[in-house]
């Protein structure tokens, strides 16, 4: 499994992780969140479903488009309460928003890496 697909694999436990870190330990003077439970872990199990497609399919590269739209859609919920409402707590916000970021710029470098890797072999003598 390549470094793209791990760090897949850690963003969806991740979101898992949140998802019932805010249900069952909810933060002092919140109560228990269903809702941040269903979405947050629904996320990181599409997460975990892309990641295992990545590793199944000849070309994954819908897979990592999605893996981008999930991202953002995870990330724009507390981007949007941090412009709206002011609240840019370091956790959670902060903290998806930055997980988020990071696995967007390394589906983004593994494009790219991919990308500079297939027109050094077009490139190459004798291909």
């Amino acid at each position: 499994m390549t470094w793209v697909r791990w760090s897949m694999l850690v963003y969806g436990a991740f979101l898992i992780t949140m998802g019932v870190q805010s249900y069952f330990f909810p933060r002092e003077g919140h109560e228990p969140s269903m809702m941040s439970l269903a979405a947050a872990a629904g996320m990181g199990i599409v997460a975990l479903v892309l990641t295992y497609l990545a590793t199944i399919l000849p070309n994954p590269r819908g897979v990592y488009i999605t893996m981008i739209f999930l991202s953002v859609f995870a990330m724009s919920r507390f981007l949007m309460v941090g412009i709206t409402k002011g609240n840019w707590v370091l956790y959670p916000n902060l903290t998806v928003i930055a997980a988020s970021l990071v696995m967007i710029g390394i589906l983004g470098a593994g494009h790219m890496m991919k990308v500079r890797q297939n027109k050094s072999s077009a490139d190459a003598p004798g291909a």
